[in-house]
């Protein structure tokens, strides 16, 4: 699933803001969101594109690499993850 990220003025404050919340999260608590974004599927709404921005940021700070992908103006995730010594690896299912 993928979602056409056009910047709005005002995005960058959100972000900003998710990041801040992301900040409490132990790793495994930021596997959980993102596997939860993953199992809702992208919708077409702006903000959640926002709140997976921000997830992409953290994880490729925390772990330098990000199941989140954002390809020019293309956002999207890889599917379902696990973190394996500190490396995320996709998961086959949701149940793995």
């Amino acid at each position: 699933m993928e979602y056409i990220l056009i910047k709005r003025e005002g995005d960058a404050k959100i972000i900003a803001d998710y990041k801040k919340s992301f900040k409490t999260y132990t790793l495994k608590e930021l596997v959980k969101a993102y596997n939860k974004e993953v199992k809702c599927g992208i919708v077409g709404v702006h903000r959640q594109a926002l709140y997976l921005s921000a997830l992409r940021q953290e994880f490729k700070e925390r772990l330098k690499e990000s199941s989140v992908y954002l390809l020019k103006h293309v956002l999207g995730f890889v599917g379902p993850i696990k973190i394996v010594n500190i490396n995320i690896v996709i998961k086959e299912s949701f149940y793995e």
